[in-house]
């Protein structure tokens, strides 16, 4: 079992977002992805309606922001979340893995 401060379910923008927060907090943070850093964006051919970005692929896009989130301390793990679960002060988070 590992600890961390702040554990976050997803990494799409939001939850880059939240963990390149937290890890520039110098929490101990960890997101956790089923499937690519990113979401939906990763999947995305272009995307036009960014801040920032006039026109940017998808793919290139979550490239980016993961990678700026792990420029924080970010940790991202693949795995299925399976089970939240409160234990005192805590909270446990069962994955498959």
């Amino acid at each position: 079992m590992k600890d961390y401060d702040v554990i976050i379910v997803g990494a799409g923008p939001g939850g880059l977002t939240a963990g390149m927060y937290a890890s520039r907090g110098n929490l101990n943070t960890i997101s956790i992805e089923k499937m690519m850093p990113g979401g939906q964006i990763a999947n995305t051919h272009l995307v036009e309606d960014y801040p920032g970005f006039e026109s940017i692929s998808g793919p290139e896009l979550a490239q980016k922001m993961e990678a700026h989130a792990r420029k924080f301390g970010l940790k991202i793990e693949n795995d299925i979340v399976n089970k939240i679960k409160p234990d005192g002060r805590y909270w446990i988070v069962e994955g498959d893995s």
